[in-house]
């Protein structure tokens, strides 16, 4: 497979995606013969342009199709409130007026210091674009990242660019010689519309390989002014991303149904192991500083192909994070169903630990390498309809307090044990990521 860091030119890169994960994916998620199919959720528009018409920066006007207006005085239906930026608007049409945005409000970030190649992931608060930096060449990702409203005044960063900040000085100064499998910082700056966060590049693209699951869309083309400059006309290939855990799942299920002659689609159990044993690590470093991620999913986690070493894992996307301290109301994804904030659970949410959050989602993201449909467990879909409760949790499973999982083919005692440990019904007694750490089931990888 391909890797994004080698890509530093401004045509498409052979892979995609860095701190987006989290950017939602614009194709379907179903099942096909026990294979999870990938595609397009609707077809793409013909080409836009979106045109910078005045030179002078102060005064730059955007021209936008009528579909996606956003100018004042528009009769569009998807006329953004003068209150809200981007407001009505899609992901994908939020995108591509930010990226256009983004090159008129930070000109000399985005022309001079970056050179952008491409957007490489998209979702409802932000948009990402694989880059390099033009004094060192290294290969960055960019995200843009919406403010609720337009304002020429400093404000504070979101979460996830304060967090991400943080937490990588801590392992600069304490873990200098060990891997933390945590996307790297570089930088970060904001403008009258967005913050901006600069990472490494990061990511295979696992999805090249299969046509029925392109996600590529018409390309962004706009011109970009700054200062006494000619226009400079910019044609930016924008796909929705394809390096994240699930795409890593579906290229390898497929592979192995195919080479089974479609007898099952069960992942290779090293792999797996040492995709959680990388995710673990990275959880290890943030809870020992005292914070939780909040949004431990697949589609948060970066993998990239490790050659013969088996693939290597980041994560990203801090949007969730805060310290453990704050207690926790709600986790990034309700599909995980963390039990602890179920309307019958006992717990106050300003007692309950996040870290112990993340142990439970990490027990899913387990779960769902480890099955064969690479699904959530059906008591999921119960809990979320409002069928189980807490206290019906605390009794489902022999009244021994732990999730009900479906069964797993070929499972040992050992990665049911792990399964079970981390996703205790009560919060306070289940395994701490140091726990997970060192438990049999990963003392070979």
């Amino acid at each position: 497979m391909a890797v994004t860091t080698t890509q530093t030119t401004t045509t498409a890169p052979a892979a995609a995606a860095a701190t987006g994960a989290g950017m939602k994916r614009v194709f379907s998620r179903s099942r096909t013969s026990s294979v999870a199919s990938a595609t397009p959720a609707a077809s793409a528009k013909a080409n836009s342009d979106f045109v910078l018409s005045e030179a002078d920066m102060k005064n730059v006007r955007i021209v936008v199709p009528a579909d996606i207006a956003v100018l004042a005085g528009g009769r569009e239906k998807t006329q953004a409130p003068p209150s809200t930026l981007y407001g009505g608007l899609s992901s994908e049409n939020k995108a591509r007026v930010a990226v256009t945005q983004s090159f008129a409000l930070s000109p000399y970030k985005m022309l001079v210091e970056y050179k952008v190649a491409r957007i490489v992931g998209f979702g409802s608060n932000g948009v990402v674009l694989a880059a390099s930096c033009v004094a060192s060449s290294t290969p960055v990702a960019i995200k843009v990242i919406y403010k609720s409203r337009a304002s020429s005044k400093y404000i504070k960063n979101p979460n996830e660019v304060d967090v991400l900040k943080f937490v990588n000085q801590q392992i600069e100064q304490t873990n200098q010689n060990e891997p933390s499998n945590i996307i790297t910082y570089i930088e970060d700056w904001q403008d009258a519309n967005h913050f901006y966060l600069v990472t490494e590049l990061f990511g295979s693209d696992w999805l090249a390989a299969s046509p029925a699951s392109s996600d590529e869309m018409n390309p962004l083309l706009f011109k970009a002014v700054f200062e006494n400059a000619p226009p400079v006309k910019i044609s930016l290939p924008f796909s929705a991303g394809s390096s994240d855990l699930w795409a890593w799942s579906y290229a390898h299920r497929a592979h192995v149904w195919e080479t089974s002659h479609q007898a099952h689609s069960m992942l290779p159990l090293r792999p797996i192991k040492q995709l959680m044993k990388q995710l673990a690590t990275a959880l290890a470093r943030m809870h020992t500083l005292g914070f939780y991620h909040g949004d431990i999913k697949v589609e948060n986690v970066l993998v990239q192909s490790g050659g013969g070493e088996g693939p290597e894992i980041k994560l990203a996307d801090f949007g969730h994070a805060k310290h453990s301290s704050f207690g926790i109301k709600c986790y990034g994804t309700q599909e995980v169903s963390v039990p602890e904030f179920l309307a019958d659970c006992p717990y106050v949410p300003e007692t309950l630990d996040g870290r112990a959050c993340d142990i439970f989602a990490l027990g899913m993201v387990m779960f769902v390498l480890l099955n064969e449909s690479g699904e959530l467990p059906r008591a999921v879909k119960a809990v979320k309809s409002g069928k189980l409760g807490y206290n019906q949790l605390m009794h489902s499973n022999q009244d021994n307090g732990l999730f009900p999982f479906d069964a797993i083919a070929d499972a040992d005692v050992y990665s049911q044990n792990l399964l079970d440990g981390m996703c205790c019904i009560d919060p306070t007694l289940r395994m701490t990521i140091d726990q997970v750490l060192v438990h049999p089931w990963l003392s070979d990888v």
